[in-house]
């Protein structure tokens, strides 16, 4: 442990904006697939995709260590903001 708590914050804060990055490119996409699915004629939620992608995130997870339980609480919650967004197209 050879960084400063200050360094470590830094460090944080750097990542969280990178974060917040990939988020906003995840929502730039989930509003594409909104418009094509709009155009198609497609229900917002695919409920098999949905549960597709839950299943592959978690086991992602544990090669990273991470809780599934978090990460399943996550992607609900972007999950949810993303149907959101595809409602409103």
């Amino acid at each position: 442990m050879n960084k400063t708590l200050d360094e470590l914050r830094e460090e944080i804060d750097s990542l969280d904006h990178e974060l917040l990055q990939i988020l906003a490119k995840r929502m730039s996409a989930v509003k594409e697939i909104g418009d094509l699915k709009n155009v198609q004629g497609l229900p917002v939620i695919d409920e098999k995709r949905y549960e597709e992608v839950v299943k592959a995130i978690t086991e992602k997870a544990k090669s990273f260590h991470l809780s599934e339980d978090f990460i399943k609480k996550l992607f609900e919650a972007i999950h949810e903001h993303a149907v959101e967004i595809q409602k409103k197209v």
